[in-house]
């Protein structure tokens, strides 16, 4: 399934995405115990929960539950997120189409696309091998490093947030390893990668941590298959207009604010 979150009446909402359309997932399935939000959701995701939205989704009257215009939103905001080189900072989020606010002082930025796993089930002294059937799905993230004049990076995890989205497709319809990346920078394709050797080490990074501390349902790890920038054609400017795009999971497009 690929699952989003949008906007009904002011409040966050699960939806999925069927025909190319949205669908209210919870009104499909017509059951009040069902989670009305895709937090809830993961935070509960088990067998005949997930199986719920399955049958509603093929059922000949779905169509009947799609969301006319629907605004879409950040579609999760998990209970953690963590990838290599992370600050114990909270960072806010945003979603799809949301501005990215440039921060005060930066020459530039550089942007550090990334594929985040979520956590569907508890872990705790993981192996590696193990961590993949925990996971309950993948989504798209766009971080973003600032530096300054002398190109040193800025302390601004604060005030840059991480863009993710558009969608978390369940983990039975991707395999990260033969997930391919592009990044495209005011619609040129800059970058491309197979995440393949990076999803081994996404696994041990989640085992890894998993044996420092219990991991929970709702905690998120992201990596990505391009490593720190090394060239000019990763520095960003403002008003420059940033995509990453997966198939099966779709794009992530953001704008740097202006300075």
């Amino acid at each position: 399934m690929r699952l989003v979150t949008f906007d009904r009446g002011g409040h966050r909402r699960l939806g999925a995405i069927f025909g190319g359309e949205v669908v209210d997932l919870p009104d499909a399935v017509g059951h009040p115990a069902f989670p009305p939000t895709l937090e809830a959701l993961v935070s509960s995701s088990r067998g005949t929960i997930l199986d719920a939205a399955r049958a509603a989704l093929e059922r000949d009257d779905v169509m009947t539950h799609a969301v006319k215009r629907a605004r879409v939103l950040t579609p999760l905001f998990p209970r953690s997120l963590l990838s290599p080189g992370s600050s114990d900072l909270e960072r806010s989020l945003v979603g799809p189409e949301q501005e990215v606010p440039w921060p005060a002082g930066a020459a530039w930025l550089e942007y550090e696309p990334k594929v985040a796993a979520v956590l569907g089930k508890e872990l705790h002294m993981a192996e590696a091998a193990a961590v993949k059937d925990s996971v309950f799905g993948y989504t798209l993230v766009n971080d973003w490093a600032a530096r300054d004049d002398s190109g040193s990076p800025m302390a601004t995890a604060e005030g840059l947030p991480i863009a993710i989205g558009p969608v978390v497709v369940t983990a039975d319809e991707l395999d990260p390893q033969t997930l391919y990346l592009d990044v495209r920078i005011d619609g040129e394709s800059i970058a491309k990668g197979n995440l393949n050797g990076a999803a081994h080490d996404l696994f041990g990074m989640i085992a890894a941590v998993s044996r420092v501390g219990t991991l929970e349902r709702g905690d998120a790890f992201a990596l990505g298959p391009f490593g720190p920038a090394v060239d000019p054609s990763r520095q960003l400017w403002p008003g420059a207009g940033v995509e990453l795009q997966a198939e099966g999971i779709g794009s992530l497009r953001n704008k740097i604010g202006p300075s």
